[in-house]
């Protein structure tokens, strides 16, 4: 029997329909009697045939035709929303789908994989992640290792040992021994209470981000979570099931606990989630359309998916990555710029730069001769300028090598960083199958990611002070030696005027 989940007015309820012939307006009517139904005031409507409303999908908010049939128009199990006239939005309303829903609307389920270790994931396998270019799977020595981490856990349990996390509680809780009949609902409990975030969810493809660096982590098999599990995980995954992760509400010292949490939160089949299919919807619903059933915890796996820093480190790597892509642009950038104000070429020599070896500087300058005047890429405007008299150039322009330079190799640095600690164990305890013990330590700080990140900060600001005193020169004719502001007549037009103000405003650091 085709069945939907029908979205009316925060609630979602499951309606079935036993004949696929009848009509969207009969799928509203019934969404709504239900509605009313469980409402002690009827939610406020007399009746179902008083109530004007359309229907729409969650997926991509298209509207559907009253008069069309079920069969025609809708999938089974497919997500709608009754909107009722006259009705205000409330301002904790989460849209169906997030900013972009065009986007969304022509996801295409990814074929191939990503093999995941926990040992090698790179910073761009990451970012493809995010973008749903690919599906994950363990590779075989992962699932062993796993396996034997969990045996572990298994044995700390029967035996009835008294273990951080595991049959204790948590923070100040400590030295409580929790009763073995307890022991999942401790974990339960322990996702609920730290689900304490702020603000609005992340981006599908931060989510996702997110996810994919938990499932890496967890796959190196020291925090003790069962091969089911994480096979679970790693199905919601695979459908971009995404749990509602606000975006507000961690600071890193004992590692990303509340964002975390709560996509362990959506993961049990609570809280919200989200999916091309479905947009927001209840954990349960989106789960269950999809064919998967909530995580049922087990000893330690609460733990298990909250305890690290992969918030900081997923964010850190979608900077790095960005970063690196900002100083390639501000190259080119910056060589257009000195091609236009008549530069030489000369302060990028190799000889040069060989004498002050930084290998930014060094790959800064090679790029440089690479874009501008050459004997193999003459220009134009460099030969009508060879003979002039100038003998130097600005700063802005013959120091972009050592400027430039030191941010590419602060990207460097902070890259290797991020991509150390995507293939880190972040858990507390740590689980050591081969030693046969757990040991409390402190690998969930943050302090890594978090120092390299303001670091990396500082390097791309100098990339836009830089650049706004290269806009200044364009813009100022007593140094360009162009039209004030880039315009023709100046004064009935203001040209770039307040576009370079922008540009001061954004360059400033706060």
């Amino acid at each position: 029997m085709p069945r939907y989940t029908v979205h009316v007015r925060g609630e979602w309820l499951a309606v079935p329909c036993k004949d696929a012939s009848e009509t969207i307006r009969w799928l509203g009517k019934e969404a709504l009697r239900r509605y009313i139904k469980n409402k002690p005031d009827n939610g406020g409507f007399t009746s179902v045939e008083d109530v004007k409303f359309y229907l729409r999908r969650c997926k991509g908010l298209g509207l559907l035709d009253l008069d069309d049939r079920i069969e025609d128009s809708l999938e089974d199990n497919e997500f709608v929303e009754v909107v009722v006239e006259g009705d205000v939005m409330s301002p904790d309303f989460i849209p169906s789908q997030p900013e972009g829903v065009h986007l969304y609307s022509r996801y295409k389920e990814p074929v191939e994989y990503i093999l995941i270790e926990g040992e090698s994931l790179s910073t761009q396998d990451l970012l493809s992640l995010g973008k749903g270019l690919f599906k994950i799977k363990l590779t075989p020595q992962a699932e062993n290792k796993v396996q034997q981490s969990r045996l572990l856990i298994d044995s700390i349990v029967q035996e009835q040992k008294v273990v951080y996390g595991i049959t204790t509680g948590f923070g100040k809780f400590a030295r409580t021994v929790i009763p073995i009949t307890k022991l999942k609902e401790l974990q339960e409990n322990l996702v609920r209470s730290h689900s304490a975030g702020v603000g609005k969810p992340l981006s599908p493809e931060r989510t996702r981000m997110l996810l994919a660096l938990r499932i890496n982590v967890l796959a190196k098999g020291y925090s003790g979570i069962s091969l089911e599990t994480l096979h679970q995980v790693i199905e919601a995954f695979n459908a971009s099931c995404l749990p509602y992760v606000p975006e507000k509400g961690t600071v890193g010292a004992s590692g990303d606990l509340a964002p975390l949490s709560h996509l362990a939160l959506g993961l049990i089949g609570e809280g919200k989630m989200w999916s091309p299919k479905s947009g927001w919807a209840d954990a349960k619903y989106v789960l269950q359309a999809h064919g998967l059933q909530p995580i049922s915890l087990k000893p330690k796996e609460g733990l298990a998916l909250i305890n690290g820093t992969q918030m900081i480190t997923s964010l850190g790597c979608e900077a790095v990555e960005r970063a690196n892509a900002i100083a390639k642009q501000a190259d080119i950038v910056a060589a257009l710029t000195l091609e236009v104000l008549k530069g030489t070429t000369r302060a990028f020599d190799t000889d040069i730069h060989a004498l002050r070896p930084h290998p930014g500087q060094v790959e800064v300058a090679f790029r440089f001769r690479s874009l501008l005047d050459s004997d193999h890429h003459p220009s134009e405007i460099a030969e009508s300028h060879r003979f002039c008299d100038r003998v130097q150039d600005a700063y802005t322009l013959r120091c972009c090598p050592q400027v430039h330079g030191v941010v590419n190799d602060t990207i460097t640095f902070v890259k290797n960083i991020i991509t150390t600690e995507i293939n880190s164990a972040t858990d507390n305890p740590m689980v050591f199958s081969e030693r046969g013990e757990t040991i409390s330590g402190g690998n969930f700080h943050g302090e890594y990611p978090a120092k390299a990140l303001d670091y990396l900060a500082i390097g791309v600001h100098e990339l836009a002070a830089i650049s706004e005193r290269r806009i200044e020169r364009l813009c100022n004719p007593s140094l360009s030696e162009l039209p004030a502001f880039l315009v023709t007549e100046g004064g009935l037009n203001s040209g770039f005027m307040i576009a370079h103000c922008t540009a001061a405003a954004l360059g400033t650091c706060h």
